[in-house]
């Protein structure tokens, strides 16, 4: 009892000390301590209870950091919003305005010079200049111990992707108007001379309320300037080249100092395509690739994923994503004013803003004002919107009309060339051909090629990954990396393809119609066990259930000869893992409890958002819960962890080949990767690998299952 009292008592010094609580208050508190004489965990829930602090607070001021819940005397932090590359977000109260705003904390190292501190100052300036039902509006920005940061007005919404992740593509109306929107609030940004940078779906937030749409994240735009002015390649070096590979337009690859505002325009073009069909322009195993399929690709086809879609809209996408800034919309309003006759009626929302803030409305007043699904396509001022071929062909070339004159094949024909004569001996040998190639597939007994995914008997989707290069292993000063250098060094290594990975983990009732019988934990005590990932697997089991698999789904469409399931290598595991991206997590640098990853939440784990701390979970959560990573699997990171094909050794990085890996050639463990929920946050990292004997039966151990080529 009195190390419970002794712990309540410091926590009640934290709190004065705090000075988040009124005298009122605390001595209300301190009456019903002396009455209830509760732990400590049962003072914070009664604290929160009465809703004087915020789950974050009171975690927070027993860590000892109460004085820092308090920014620059006026700012309160309640909660942490999310967090990116370029620093966190918090919810805060305004004291002195009494109003609840957003506060970002821009991190130390990218403004870590004078030169980048002053033109984020400047860029700010600018956005607080900002007015419009659009933009998020900036309030102030300030400086305190070396932390810069600036607060905005707080948006109770959800942002494009998080719409799409959670619900599907968007309906083609509401689609429309979300980005007629955004474009809006660029034109406003464009005429006071910013330029975004980063447009994407996570960029643009729709309020629960209904009001107008909001462009966010304008923080570090860069003033528009002439190219290759005094300070380009200074800038460039101090970290102002930002951009997200799946929306990033070609010439911002190529010098990001010279992008103006029609590179924003192609990223809304890309943003458009993926909230109607839920995946972005192009696809790719790394950043690099994709950044040179937008240089190189043509723009993708909507209708092929979205049959119900206007032809126009396709046509609008691809304006969007012309190659060449000169082929675009040349202002953020064409594109609005193009998207305006595919978007609802004027709504609460959706028809907050009907022109741009300098008052120009170029779009007349008319009949294209009723909502419709084939209205005609309105052509902007000064920039037509290309047309379809009227007569398409899928040929690449031609041939131009001509005359008899022109033409001695023509020529020939009406002259009594003998066509006939000629058809016939072709269809001859058509006949052969097909029937030699018959032959040939008889004999040779050839497959086609795999389908892009399938699901089989078991009704587990596979994903098919073409392979790719990707860097594996964490860097030195990762946090939460093993000090042991069991993930390290870090190195390039090619995965051949293509192969199928299990979009989520095996489950106890797909392991027990396969296997028969399952020893699992978690179908003993769980109510409804069948969707839990299996539990408790042994290595052989595991290997086991892909012979049985394989034999299973002899003669299925989608089965390959010199094809098999099997467990997946340690390196095809965390090539699916890291689905083309370097950071901790496929889903950034931190990972949300029960969105994003499951594990067990600690007090001190700055790699896990959210969660009860130290709250042990009885069992894995049902697989497919969690956000899937860019190549659509499932809880590649924590949930259960999964056995690997390959030998453990903690020194394997060391010697491994580059080129397909597999591992050591013998030793007396198997690896599993992932992490599980008994493991903290910087145990779930894509790069976290550990090893078991495989004849180990562990309730925190399962596995997921590749469809591959045969191993020589």
């Amino acid at each position: 009892m009195s190390s419970a009292a002794d712990a309540t008592a410091t926590f009640y010094q934290s709190l004065q000390s705090s000075r988040l609580l009124t005298d009122t208050q605390l001595r209300e508190l301190w009456g019903w301590l002396a009455y209830a004489r509760p732990d400590l965990q049962g003072m914070a829930k009664e604290i929160h209870r009465r809703g004087w602090l915020t789950p974050y607070q009171i975690r927070e001021i027993a860590k000892g950091r109460g004085a820092a819940l308090k920014i620059a005397g006026r700012y309160t932090l309640l909660e942490i919003l999310g967090e990116g590359g370029m620093g966190r977000v918090y919810k805060v109260q305004d004291t002195r305005m009494g109003r609840s705003v957003a506060l970002k904390v821009i991190r130390k190292e990218k403004l870590s010079h004078a030169l980048t501190i002053e033109r984020f100052l400047q860029e700010i300036r600018a956005l607080s200049a900002m007015d419009h039902p659009n933009v998020v509006k900036v309030y102030d920005a300030e400086e305190v111990s070396g932390h810069h940061f600036y607060v905005m007005e707080l948006i109770d919404g959800a942002d494009l992707t998080k719409i799409v992740r959670d619900n599907g593509p968007m309906g083609i109306p509401e689609a429309c108007d979300a980005i007629r929107q955004a474009a809006f609030g660029l034109q406003h940004a464009y005429e006071r001379g910013l330029v975004h940078r980063d447009i994407k779906p996570s960029n643009i937030i729709v309020p629960r309320n209904g009001s107008a749409v909001k462009l966010v994240d304008l923080g570090l735009a860069r003033l528009m300037e002439p190219p290759g002015g005094e300070d380009a390649h200074r800038i460039t070096q101090e970290g102002f080249v930002i951009g997200t590979p799946d929306f990033l337009a070609p010439e911002q690859a190529r010098n990001p100092m010279a992008v103006d505002i029609r590179a924003d325009i192609y990223a809304l073009g890309g943003t458009l395509y993926y909230i109607l069909t839920g995946k972005v322009p192009f696809d790719g195993a790394t950043p690099t690739e994709k950044l040179l399929k937008h240089c190189t690709d043509p723009a993708p086809s909507l209708l092929l994923q979205r049959p119900d879609a206007p032809a126009q809209i396709e046509q609008i996408i691809h304006w969007c994503m012309a190659k060449r800034t000169e082929d675009r919309p040349q202002t953020p309003e064409h594109l609005a004013f193009a998207l305006l006759p595919f978007c609802p009626a004027s709504t609460v929302g959706t028809g907050a803003f009907v022109g741009p803030s300098s008052g120009r409305n170029p779009m007349p007043a008319g009949p294209h004002l009723v909502p419709t699904y084939a209205p005609p396509v309105y052509t902007p001022p000064g920039m037509p919107l290309p047309l379809p071929d009227p007569n398409p062909s899928s040929q690449v070339f031609k041939l131009p009309p001509q005359t008899t004159e022109d033409d001695p094949i023509r020529r020939r024909s009406e002259g009594g060339f003998p066509v006939g004569a000629v058809l016939v001996a072709l269809g001859a040998l058509f006949v052969v051909a097909v029937l030699g190639f018959a032959v040939y597939r008889v004999f040779l007994k050839t497959d086609p090629p795999p389908p892009d995914t399938f699901t089989n008997t078991q009704d587990m989707k596979m994903v098919r990954l073409e392979g790719g290069t990707f860097r594996m292993g964490s860097p030195e000063g990762e946090t939460g990396r093993e000090p042991d250098g069991r993930e390290g060094p870090v190195r390039e290594v090619t995965i051949s393809g293509p192969f199928f990975v299990s979009a989520t983990e095996v489950t106890n009732g797909q392991f027990l119609k396969v296997m028969g019988t399952n020893q699992s934990k978690a179908a003993r005590i769980a109510a409804r066990p069948e969707s839990l990932p299996v539990d408790a697997a042994t290595w052989d089991e595991a290997n086991e259930f892909c012979r049985k698999m394989t034999e299973k789904e002899k003669g299925q469409t989608w089965a390959r000869k010199g094809w098999a399931y099997r467990l997946p290598t340690e390196a095809e595991w965390e090539y699916a893992a890291r689905a083309g991206t370097d950071t901790p997590f496929a889903c950034g640098p931190a990972a949300n409890f029960g969105t994003q990853a499951v594990f067990r939440a600690t007090e001190d784990d700055p790699l896990g958002i959210g969660g009860e701390p130290n709250k042990p979970l009885r069992f894995a959560q049902d697989v497919g819960k969690t956000e899937p990573n860019k190549f659509g699997l499932y809880d590649m990171n924590g949930n259960i962890a999964e056995w690997c094909s390959d030998w453990y050794k903690p020194g394997a990085y060391k010697d491994a080949p580059r080129d397909n890996p597999t591992g050591p050639a013998d030793g007396d463990k198997r690896t599993i990767r992932g992490g599980s929920y008994q493991s903290p946050a910087s145990g779930v990292r894509s790069a976290s690998r550990d090893g078991r004997r495989p004849t180990d039966r562990l309730e925190y151990v399962g596995f997921r299952i590749v469809y591959a080529p045969v191993q020589k």
